[in-house]
């Protein structure tokens, strides 16, 4: 099995792998937004995850840091061979399951959610 072995400052983070098939990913992301509280310190974060099954539908999460500073090393191994450590987190997709019509369905009620919330923000800025 092909793993992704992360550290931070020389210490071991996580050991990410999927058998068979599947999607590894680490992501390293830095944000800092114009008109919120990130202005001063951008956010800096570290994901280790990814996702099995059929289609792709459970979501896995091995390693979330969110304290990552300016001068941290962080390394990615790719390795061979290694026993992956179990995730911290797995997360099914609620459509796994259900049939096309069921899943235009929860589709809609999702997108008729969206539409409440904007509705109520043009009513908020009197543009409704």
């Amino acid at each position: 099995m092909l793993c992704f072995r992360a550290l931070r400052n020389g210490r071991h983070l996580t050991t990410a792998g999927v058998p068979d098939f599947g999607v590894l990913s680490t992501i390293l992301t830095w944000v800092r937004r114009p008109h919120d509280e990130s202005t001063a310190c951008p956010e800096l974060t570290l994901h280790v995850g990814g996702s099995v099954g059929r289609e792709h539908r459970e979501h896995l999460t091995w390693c979330y840091v969110n304290n990552i500073r300016a001068g941290d090393v962080l390394t990615v191994e790719v390795r061979e061979y290694l026993e992956a450590d179990p995730p911290r987190e797995r997360r099914v997709d609620a459509e796994v399951g259900l049939d096309e019509v069921a899943r235009l369905h929860l589709r809609r009620k999702g997108l008729e959610a969206q539409l409440a919330d904007v509705n109520a923000e043009l009513w908020e800025r009197g543009a409704a």
